[in-house]
């Protein structure tokens, strides 16, 4: 399909430097240039025009469409409908206007206009329909034509609902001038909706399109014009929403090349959207778009990825990454998960193995505090669990029972606790740990080796509480005072308590596991030892790094002198008294003594043991770099001081 380039231009008023620009950023969004002619003062455009994108056939339409690539806007200013039908109640309604032209002294049509429709291959005609074809070139809408005598037929053939009162002023009209020839009908319609007009309406510049109209045929081909009839018929606009969900446009279009965002900002897209003439609305909690489309596009853009199709045309497909790349950015990790893992680093690296029990359990401890579930899925799940020890003696029970003897284990699960005065359950994250170990003492090759003891267990905690620099204290336990999940676990007379230093609270405990609870022979398998402690209070206990505490010098950028002396001293002579003495020489010059070296040595004369000690001593100013004269003075000095203690 041929274009002006002249008449096209005059929507837009793009420069000429800006020609090449215009058409490579055309041919990018998917319209083809097959040729260019140059003709005197102006380019004809050869476009190849497919199926899909047949509202581009006139001048303005072209206009239209570069005007979104480009960004530029059309210069044209939109002349408003006048509405009659404002206050009637009528909201969507078809308009019709007419003219009566009078063709008697009609001119041959003018040049310009014959050359424009020669561009576009239209043969030539009349005056009047050569000015339809022409309006329709250059606007894409224009009006049709009837002569007086298919007046009812008309009327009849569109079957449109036009006020009665019209039609008999028409048939009047048509009585009037029953014998003239040269009348004709000239009409102009359109559909308009008051509710949503920017959306819907398929000629917004029918004021405009209108009035050139009437222009062209009055001045150019000098045809009178009769005063215009106007009716309107009611109408139901089609619905062209589409829902466009946010999450399916970042699918397909991919991440974005030029922000700092991976995908296209929510104002990005509903700025195209609104380029495109799809009145977007974003609906922020549900994260979509609802999108009205133009009547004069519902042929190609019927579903979600036509929109997605257009709105990659806009920002340009270029602008996107061809395939997604995946950023791996490492997690931010909580302190308490940190402290905890290391927890168990320090345990895996004591010889403890972890493992991972269910927290429902059959709870083998017969107390009052047991938490019941309701209809439970078994026999074995019957209860939350209020101590991690009762699975872990579970283990031990399946582990001895395939011959295995050591068993050195840990666990850091939740516990449930009920507490009956407050009516109310709490849940708690703990540390627990069973250690058997038959064969883990041995003095001496030919004694048999002896079970691990209780104190051997408090070691290993205790080196476990120091790692992770807790300020805890071990002490013994009163059997009274242990918790009732545990009494029936642990032995009277073999319960150690660790107890926080700073809030003075049991957070746990360290015993010997009763031997009620184990049916095999304990004296084969030797003593069985469990810990247990709260997690969340150890983590509290543990001391922050900022306990250390930083001794500050401060550090001279000037170079620094450096002596090695070796001085004589006796036996009893106190090297710390030396060095402060020759630290008094200068104490501004004289940074350091350090003894670096002691040693005797025998006199060959008299076979005398004298005690000889290094000692090295550095020069430094902080405020100068020392020279000649400064050096001398400090030797001199401590030659004087060293003659005198020798």
């Amino acid at each position: 399909m041929k274009f002006s380039w002249q008449l096209t231009n005059s929507f837009l008023k793009i420069p000429e430097r800006c020609f090449k620009k215009t058409l490579k950023q055309l041919i990018l969004s998917g319209i083809e240039i097959d040729n260019i002619d140059n003709i005197t003062n102006d380019k004809v455009l050869d476009l190849s025009i497919t199926a899909n994108r047949k509202e581009i056939n006139s001048a303005l339409s072209l206009a239209r469409e570069i005007s979104i690539i480009t960004n530029q806007k059309i210069k044209i200013k939109n002349v408003p409908f006048y509405n009659r039908k404002q206050n009637t109640g009528i909201k969507n309604f078809t308009y019709i206007r007419i003219h009566t032209i009078d063709k008697s002294r009609e001119n041959k049509t003018p040049e310009w206009i014959l050359k424009n429709l020669k561009i576009h291959d239209i043969c030539k005609r009349n005056g009047l329909e050569n000015v339809q074809k022409y309006i329709s070139v250059k606007w894409g809408a224009t009006f049709k034509i009837i002569r007086l005598d298919n007046v009812k037929k008309l009327v009849k053939e569109d079957n449109l609902d036009y006020e009665s009162n019209l039609i008999q002023i028409i048939k009047k009209e048509h009585c009037a001038i029953n014998n003239n020839n040269n009348i004709d009908l000239i009409i102009f319609t359109t559909k308009k909706v008051l509710e949503n007009y920017d959306s819907y309406d398929t000629s917004e510049f029918y004021e405009n399109y209108y009035i050139d109209s009437i222009n062209i045929i009055k001045d150019s081909i000098k045809c009178t014009i009769g005063r215009y009839y106007e009716a309107y018929s009611e109408f139901i606009p089609e619905n062209n929403k589409i829902v466009l969900e946010r999450k399916i446009l970042n699918n397909w279009l991919g991440s974005n090349h030029k922000t700092k965002n991976k995908f296209l900002r929510i104002q990005q897209i509903e700025d195209i959207l609104k380029k495109l003439k799809f009145s977007p609305k974003y609906i922020k909690n549900k994260k979509f778009f609802t999108v009205n489309i133009p009547t004069y596009r519902k042929h190609d853009v019927k579903n979600k990825i036509d929109i997605i199709e257009e709105v990659g045309k806009i920002h340009e497909f270029k602008n996107f990454h061809n395939k997604y790349k995946y950023v791996n950015k490492q997690g931010k990790k909580s302190r308490r998960l940190v402290k905890v893992n290391k927890i168990r680093q320090i345990l895996r690296a004591l010889g403890l193995n972890e493992v991972i029990n269910c927290s429902l359990t059959n709870n083998l401890l017969e107390n009052k505090q047991k938490i019941r579930i309701h209809n439970p899925i078994n026999e074995e799940q019957t209860n939350l669990r209020n101590s991690i020890i009762t699975n872990l003696i579970n283990n031990y029970i399946h582990h001895i029972k395939y011959g295995n003897e050591n068993l050195l284990i840990f666990e850091i699960g939740k516990t449930f606790q009920k507490d009956s005065e407050k009516n109310k359950y709490k849940e708690q994250r703990c540390l627990g740990g069973l250690i058997n170990a038959p064969e883990y003492n041995r003095n001496n090759w030919v004694e048999k080796p002896t079970s691990i003891n209780i104190f051997q267990v408090k070691g290993m905690v205790e080196l476990l509480l120091e790692k992770i620099n807790a300020k805890i204290n071990f002490e013994e336990i009163v059997y009274d005072k242990i918790e009732n999940s545990k009494s029936y676990v642990i032995k009277k007379n073999s319960t150690i308590c660790i107890r926080d230093e700073k809030t003075k609270e049991i957070i746990g405990m360290i015993g010997e596991v009763n031997n009620q609870l184990i049916s095999l022979n304990q004296n084969k398998n030797g003593k069985v030892y469990v810990f247990e402690i709260e997690l969340d209070k150890l983590i509290h206990a543990k001391n922050m790094e900022k306990h250390l505490n930083y001794n500050k010098k401060s550090y001279s950028d000037y170079p620094s002198v450096v002596r090695d002396i070796s001085i004589s001293l006796n036996n009893y002579e106190c090297v710390e008294r030396l060095r402060k003495k020759i630290k008094a020489i200068d104490e501004k010059l004289i940074e350091s003594v350090k003894i670096f070296n002691e040693y005797k040595k025998i006199s060959t004369q008299t076979n005398q043991v004298n005690r000889v000690v290094g000692i090295r001593i550095t020069y430094r100013s902080f405020n100068k770099t020392l020279n000649t004269k400064d050096i001398k003075n400090i030797d001199k000095n401590l030659n004087k001081t060293l003659g005198n203690i020798t």
